[in-house]
């Protein structure tokens, strides 16, 4: 069920609009939608390390126990912060993965030539391997909140 719904976020975050761009721009529009969908490598790699810390700081709040209201405040204020920027990742993750896979489509159907087949063929596996991405995170995202973040709102009123 988890990759049937990635496969409509994907689906409604960028194979539509590219779609869309192609049968009513052409292929100038196509290209201007792409790149200025496609997030510059600071940001994706800026959002993957938020990322990362997230599970980090989400490992430690289930496993450390701390008594202390101030930090498990700040704690917490962090944990929702990193939460966000992870959740960025995926999306910037999910956008990139269906313009690929978009690409892709419109070159198979509209525009095939097989002198191209390997350089659009990367574009299928880039945009798979990042759907496959997109799954994983998903779920080590709802994990980490579900299973290791700690309910205290109740202990810090």
């Amino acid at each position: 069920m988890r990759v049937f719904r990635e496969l409509a976020v994907i689906l409604c975050l960028a194979v539509v609009p590219i779609v869309i761009s192609y049968a009513f721009g052409g292929t100038d529009l196509l290209i201007e939608l792409s790149k200025s969908m496609m997030a510059h490598k600071w940001i994706m790699i800026y959002s993957m390390v938020g990322f990362a810390f997230f599970i980090v700081v989400s490992f430690l709040e289930w496993h450390v126990l701390v008594h202390s209201n101030r930090f498990k405040k700040a704690h917490r204020l962090t944990s929702e912060v990193l939460h966000e920027v992870a959740s960025s990742f995926l999306g910037i993750l999910r956008i990139s993965s269906g313009i690929f896979i978009s690409v892709f489509c419109l070159w198979l159907f509209f525009d095939f030539s097989t002198e191209m087949l390997p350089t659009f063929a990367s574009l299928l596996l880039f945009g798979t391997v990042a759907a496959v991405e997109c799954v994983a995170i998903n779920w080590a995202l709802e994990y980490a909140q579900k299973n290791w973040s700690r309910d205290i709102s109740n202990q810090l009123l």
